[in-house]
C-alpha cells in the first residue's frame, strides 16, 4: 500500500523515504521486544511467556481492578510470537506513513500522538473487550493512517499496490473493513476495538474535539460565517449572491 506521489505528469513511488528519528527509535523498539518474546517463549519455561504476558500485555480486568494502567501504552510495543507477519506488516505500515508525518510534524508531536492512539485504543478495548488479551501496535497504526489521511488527504495511495485510492479514501476504507468485521462478530481473534480506538483517537486529536475551547471557537465562527452570509445577501442583488466572499 505504497503512497503514489504526484509529479507533474509523472507518478513516483513512495514507501515512505528514509526513517525519521522517532520512526527509526519506535522501530527498533518493537523489533527488540519482539526478540525478547521470542526468548522468553522459546528458551525459557512457559511460566516465564505466561509471567511476561499478565504484566505487559493488555489484560482489561488488571486494568480495571488493578490498576495497572502501564499496560495501555506497553501492549502497543509488544506482538504476537507465532509469527513474523504481525511485527512485520504493522512496523512496515509505520514506516509508509509514520515518516511523512514526522517529517511534517516534528518529531515530539508524532510520537506523542502515536503513544496517545495507542492508550485511546487501549481504553476503548477495555471498554468492550473484558476478557480479552491484547498485543500489538495495531491501535497506534491506525491512528497514523487516519493522520495520514487527514493531512494528506489527496496523496494517492495504491491499495495492495494495484488499485489508486485518495489517502482519504484509504482511510475511510480500512475503517469501514474495521467496522463491518466488527459487526459481523467474526472470532478472528483479532483486537478490533483496539484499531477502531486508536483511529477515533486519532480523529479526535486531529480536529480538536477534546479542546472545548478550540470546538467554541468554531461554533463561534460558523455562526459569524451565517451571519455575514446573511448580510452579504441582503446588500447585494441575487445575480452575485451566489459568490465567493472571504470570511474571517
Amino acid at each position: 500500500m505504497p503512497p503514489r506521489q504526484d509529479y507533474g505528469s509523472q507518478y513516483r513511488i513512495s514507501f515512505g523515504g528514509p526513517l525519521t528519528p522517532a520512526v527509526k527509535a519506535l522501530i527498533i523498539a518493537n523489533s527488540a521486544v519482539f526478540v525478547l518474546e521470542l526468548f522468553v517463549r522459546g528458551l525459557m519455561m512457559p511460566e516465564a511467556w505466561e509471567i511476561l504476558l499478565e504484566l505487559f500485555a493488555l489484560n482489561p480486568i488488571l486494568v480495571l481492578k488493578e490498576f495497572r494502567v502501564w499496560q495501555l501504552v506497553t501492549y502497543a510495543f509488544m506482538h504476537s510470537p507465532e509469527g513474523i507477519f504481525h511485527i512485520l506488516f504493522n512496523m512496515l505500515i509505520l514506516w509508509m506513513f509514520g515518516c511523512e508525518l514526522e517529517r511534517s510534524w516534528g518529531w515530539r508531536r508524532f510520537l506523542r500522538y502515536y503513544i496517545i492512539c495507542a492508550v485511546g485504543g487501549g481504553l476503548l478495548n477495555c471498554a468492550f473487550a473484558l476478557r480479552s488479551q491484547t498485543v500489538g501496535a495495531s491501535g497506534a497504526i491506525f491512528g497514523v493512517i487516519i493522520a495520514y489521511g487527514m493531512t494528506f488527504p489527496a496523496r494517492t495511495i495504491l491499495f495492495w499496490g494495484i488499485f489508486p485510492m485518495t489517502a482519504r479514501q484509504f482511510a475511510l476504507l480500512l475503517t469501514l473493513i474495521e467496522l463491518v468485521s466488527l459487526g459481523a462478530f467474526s472470532p478472528d481473534g483479532v483486537a478490533r476495538f483496539a484499531h477502531l480506538g486508536g483511529a477515533l483517537t486519532g480523529y479526535i486529536m486531529l480536529k480538536g474535539i477534546w479542546d472545548p475551547r478550540r470546538v467554541l471557537y468554531e461554533v463561534k465562527w460558523k455562526l459569524r460565517r451565517r451571519r455575514f452570509r446573511a448580510l452579504d445577501n441582503e446588500d447585494h442583488p441575487r445575480s452575485s449572491r451566489d459568490r465567493n466572499y472571504p470570511f474571517h
